[in-house]
């Protein structure tokens, strides 16, 4: 998945935990037509917002200019 795709989709999970918290179970109609509905479970909903997290960061770095791993070289000084 790219940076943005992977954003989209955290997005996507707080929408989806913000609801969570909101109501996680509710009812349509009344009486012997009623149905109930129940939202996804909460921590299977911040599990993955924890694992896209760890995802964009890993991809951050590299993303920016200047980002990323760096090298140097030691050089050995002798007096």
């Amino acid at each position: 998945m790219t940076l943005q795709e992977l954003k989209d989709r955290r997005t996507a999970y707080l929408a989806a935990e913000r609801r969570i918290l909101e109501s996680q179970e509710y009812r349509v109609g009344e009486g012997g037509t009623a149905r109930t509905n129940r939202r996804a479970e909460l921590a299977e909903v911040r599990a993955a917002i924890t694992e896209l997290d760890a995802q964009i960061a890993a991809l951050e770095p590299a993303a920016t200019p200047g980002g990323g791993r760096r090298s140097f070289a030691v050089v050995p000084y002798r007096l």
